[in-house]
Parts: structure tokens; sequence; C-alpha cells
């Protein structure tokens, strides 16, 4: 394909040679049959030109006979006077002998001239180019000369006898005229019309280079423009499938460009950002760009919480880098925006599981020691209760001695739990199933309680492979705390779907009071509670569990703005099995 794309690229290059090739030999034959025509009109007005002097000496020397004083030497005067025409430059009578008998003109080329027809050649007329011995060309014309006229009924000369009947020899009828007339203005007219040929071959040429090179550069251009517009593009396609947002500002803060991941960060649509400018959303002082602009400072990793125009926040790291000219002159600066979010919980993770750590090996050396006394303790406390029949204040205070002992110990054992990594034991089960499981249990209580429980299961939920058990301990204490934080006769909702990577993602939402903002990052955090009588182990122990299926757990609160209530959503990348495959 790009070698097809080469080779259009340079046809009209190509077509450009061939119409100059073309044309040149166009001109080429052009010239050269205007060159031939032009000589033949040169060598023909050479010929009439002779023939008519050669007439004018028959002429002459016809009139001198009919005068009286005609003789020899006035035929001679009348050759050397007819010779000074300054395009002869000689005329030659020759007799049959080859000797010359009468000369005129400039040159003389010898008394005895090879006689240019034979005895038995009845041609009047034979003309050629000779080349003298200097170099020079002549046009000579030789012919037969005639210094009678033809009787027209005859055919035959008729003898004009001269007055003076001897002064004229009358054998000149067998002689030869010869005269040479000088090639210089032919020469030179054909050189100017040589030259002016090459001349126009010469223009032709530098046209023909000039367009030439012009289809070059232009395609030259054509190829910086294409390269130019892809490296642009290529460009383009990077910043748009960059990860982090990028924003580009003039030394006056007004945005120049930016990709669609900054916008996605920002949470503000293209239109807005222009309208409002950079400097309305960010706070150019406090972020450290003014910075960058006036002092061509770099600013790395600037963490900041943004709060959406849509109500949401979002942890960012800001880095602005100046764009500094050859002279170090600052032209503008480049904002990244990194996202923050997958960090900080993955920060939150690590501070959690080192809480844990901190907790199982406490848990790990105190949890002997503690359950023994309590043990000894509650015994005693029960045989109180029993020994105290007939006081009942007193079996009262034995009574609730035993209930807040086993209270310490369920939270020992929840510490026990808590800190040993809880072994996972995946089985095929029905999810909608589990759910209605999870339900019944806390029916009694939700209707105690006057709180409307609603389960909402997507019809395709099928079978997944869970640990049954802790998915049940963990849906259970996200009731229980549902049903605790509702007023009576509020609802708490229990859902079950999957996501868009065909996970299983459970959802336990209620319309109670909610979770105060400043809360939402502790609430997971063992011994956090908002209850008196919590132990704050119920939601850390969740998190373990989802932890424990590779999974994430999120919590909303309010659900919405301008609603109550709380959204608790689980999301595990559950392994689906055919329903035949169910315990």
């Amino acid at each position: 394909m790009k070698i097809l794309l080469s080779k259009k690229m340079y046809l009209p290059a190509l077509s450009i040679v061939a119409g100059v090739v073309l044309l040149l030999a166009l001109f080429g034959v052009s010239t050269y049959r205007n060159l031939d025509r032009q000589k033949a009109a040169a060598m023909e007005s050479l010929h009439n030109q002779a023939i008519a002097l050669l007439q004018a000496l028959e002429a002459g020397a016809r009139a001198g006979m009919m005068m009286s004083m005609w003789h020899e030497d006035s035929f001679d005067a009348l050759i050397r006077e007819i010779s000074r025409n300054d395009a002869i430059d000689y005329i030659y009578m020759i007799s049959p002998d080859g000797k010359v008998s009468h000369y005129g003109g400039t040159i003389r080329l010898s008394d005895t001239i090879v006689p240019l027809f034979p005895p038995d050649d009845d041609s009047r007329i034979r003309e050629e180019v000779r080349s003298l011995p200097d170099g020079s060309t002549v046009y000579e014309l030789a012919k037969r000369f005639q210094p009678y006229p033809i009787a027209p009924e005859s055919g035959h000369h008729r003898q004009m006898m001269p007055q003076n009947g001897d002064a004229f020899d009358h054998s000149h009828a067998s002689d030869l005229v010869v005269v040479g007339l000088r090639m210089t203005g032919f020469s030179e007219t054909r050189q100017a019309d040589l030259h002016h040929a090459f001349m126009m071959v010469g223009v032709l040429l530098l046209l023909g280079t000039a367009a030439l090179f012009f289809i070059f550069v232009i395609q030259n251009f054509y190829l910086v423009h294409k390269t130019l517009k892809q490296t642009k593009d290529y460009t383009q396609q990077v910043l748009a499938s960059m990860a982090n947002g990028l924003i580009g500002v003039d030394p006056d803060g007004r945005i120049t460009s930016y990709n669609h991941r900054a916008l996605e960060l920002l949470g503000v649509g293209d239109t807005r950002l222009k309208e409002k400018g950079l400097n309305a959303i960010l706070d150019y002082k406090a972020t450290g760009i003014d910075a960058t602009l006036n002092r061509c400072e770099v600013v790395l990793e600037k963490e900041l919480i943004h709060q959406k125009p849509s109500g949401g926040q979002i942890s960012l790291a800001l880095s602005t880098t100046p764009i500094l000219d050859e002279a170090g002159a600052c032209l503008g600066a480049v904002l990244e925006l990194r996202d923050l979010t997958e960090i900080k919980r993955l920060e939150t993770n690590l501070r959690r599981a080192e809480k844990l750590a901190a907790i199982g090996q406490l848990a790990a050396g105190v949890a002997h020691e503690i359950r023994n006394p309590l043990s000894s303790i509650r015994g005693f406390a029960q045989f109180l209760k029993h020994a105290l029949k007939g006081h009942p204040q007193e079996q009262d205070y034995a009574a609730i001695m035993v209930e807040e002992v086993d209270r310490i110990n369920r939270v020992v054992s929840d510490l026990l739990s808590l800190a040993r990594p809880l072994e996972t034991k995946p089985l095929a089960c029905s999810i909608t199933e589990l759910i209605n499981h999870v339900a019944r249990l806390v029916a009694n209580d939700a209707h105690s309680r006057n709180v409307t429980l609603a389960i909402d299961m997507a019809a395709d939920i099928g079978c997944c492979r869970v640990d049954p058990n802790q998915l049940t301990q963990a849906l259970l204490n996200l009731l229980l705390n549902a049903l605790q934080a509702v007023e009576p006769g509020g609802f708490v909702r229990i859902g079950a779907d999957t996501d868009e990577a065909g996970g299983l993602r459970i959802r336990v939402s209620d319309d109670g009071h909610g979770i105060p903002r400043e809360q939402l990052d502790k609430i997971f955090d063992p011994f956090f509670t908002t209850r008196s009588r919590g132990t704050g182990l119920g939601l850390a122990i969740v998190h373990q569990i989802v932890d424990n299926h590779n999974g994430e757990i999120r919590v909303e609160s309010p659900v919405a703005q301008g609603q109550r209530g709380s959204c608790f959503t689980i999301r595990i990348p559950a392994v689906r099995v055919a329903a035949s495959q169910a315990a």
C-alpha cells in the first residue's frame, strides 16, 4: 500500500518529465524542419540571384553587341562591373578547354579550371557549394553562356552581329559562365537560427527543470504536511489514551489544550471548562500553578481534594511543569492530574492490615489469659444466682454479671476471628437461596421493629462459588446494622445482581439516619462504633470476609443527593456455575 502511494505521489513529476521530453521532441522536429526550410529558401534565393546576375550578363552582352564600339575588352569590363556587387566573390568565363577567358571579382581561383560540364553534357545550369582555401564557403552556379536570343519559331540561336563584325568572338556561345556568391549572410543567418533554437531548447529545459523542482517541492511539502498531521494525530491519540489528565495553559493561565481524562477527573464538561476557565475550578495559588507560571517552579505530586460540581469528591495528585523557550522564558505550563483513589484505598487497606496484625498479636497474647478468669467469674456468678434465691435484687446482679461475662467472651471470640485468617471454603450455591435464608434470620427482628424488609434479586443471578457460611455471616451483620439504623416505619433492602465484569454484586441499603461523612473512612476499623453497647468488630469482620473472597466493599451515605440512608455494596469476582452443581 505504501509503495503504491509512493508511486502515485511521483506520477505528477513523471508526467512533467514526460511532457518536457515530448515538447523537446516536438520542438526539435519543428526546429529541424524550420531550419531545413530556411536553408532551402536561402539556397533558392542565392540560386535566383545567381541566375539573375548571369541573365543580366547575357543581356548586357547582347545589348553591347548591338553597339558599334563593342569588343572583347567591353565584355571583360562588363564582367568586372557586375562583379563589383558585394554579394559576388568571383565571375569566370571558361572556354571549353578549361582556360579562363574573362574574370571579375575579389577572389581568383586559377587560370585553368576543370570544366564543370563534360563535352557531351547538355545541361544548362549546374550549382554547388564550394569551400575556399581561407575556410569560407561560396555558392557557385555555372551556366552555358547564351549571348544570342533563341528564335521562337525555330528554337535555335539567332545570330545578332555587332555593327563592327570583328569586335566580338562568336565562339563565346560555347563558354561557361561561373558565378560565386558570398554565403556569409547565409551562414550568419543560419548560425543565428541555430543559436535561437538552442536558446529555446535551453529555456524549455529550464522551464521543465523548474517545473520538476516545483513538483518535488510541492511533494516534499505534502510529505512534511502529512508527516506533521500523522504526528499530530498520533500525539492526540496518545494524550487521549493517557490514564492521567493533561492540561496545557499559556502564560496567562488560559487553557490551550487538554485531554478527555482531565475532564473526567475534574468532573466538568468541555463547554464549562472553556467558559469558566481552569482558575475557576482549581485554586492557582493553593495548587502552585501560579508559582510555575510566574517563577518557572516545578510542582510535583501536590495532593488535593477536588470537589466535583456533581457533589462528589476525588483525591488528586497535581504536577505542574513549566514550558520554556530557548531563552528560558516561560511559555506556559503542563498540568498532570493523577487519580489517587485507588492508591488511597490501598493505603487504607494497608493501614487496616497493620492494625489487624497488631490486634492479632494482642489477641493471641491475652485471649487465653482473659478466657480462663472469665470462665471462673461466670461460674461463680451462676452459683450466686442460684444461691441467692429469695433475694431478687441480688439475683438480678448475678444475672447481669453472667450476661456481661458472655459479652466479653464474644468480644474475645470476635477478636480471635478477626486476628487469625479465616479459611475460606468456596462451594457452589444459589445466591437467591442464600439471601432468602439471611432474610428469614432477621425477619422477626424487622417485624418487631416495624421495619419493612425487601428483597430485590436479578432474574439471571444463578449460582456462584463462594463460602456460604462466611457470606451469610457478613450479610447478617450488615442487615442487623441496617435494622438498628432505621426508625420504625422505615425499610431495609437487600438485593443481588451481576456487575459489568460478570462478578457478583450484593447491596444492603436502608433509609436510616446515615453515616456522617467524617466517619466513612473509620467504620471498618476495629473497635469503632457509634452505639453504646457495640463492640466495633462487626463491620471489620465483614470487611475481612469480603477480602477473603478477593472482593471489595464500599459504602455510600447518603445514597443520593437529597436522600437519607446508607448503601453497602459488596463486589466479589465469583465464578458462575451451573444450577445443577449447587449444594
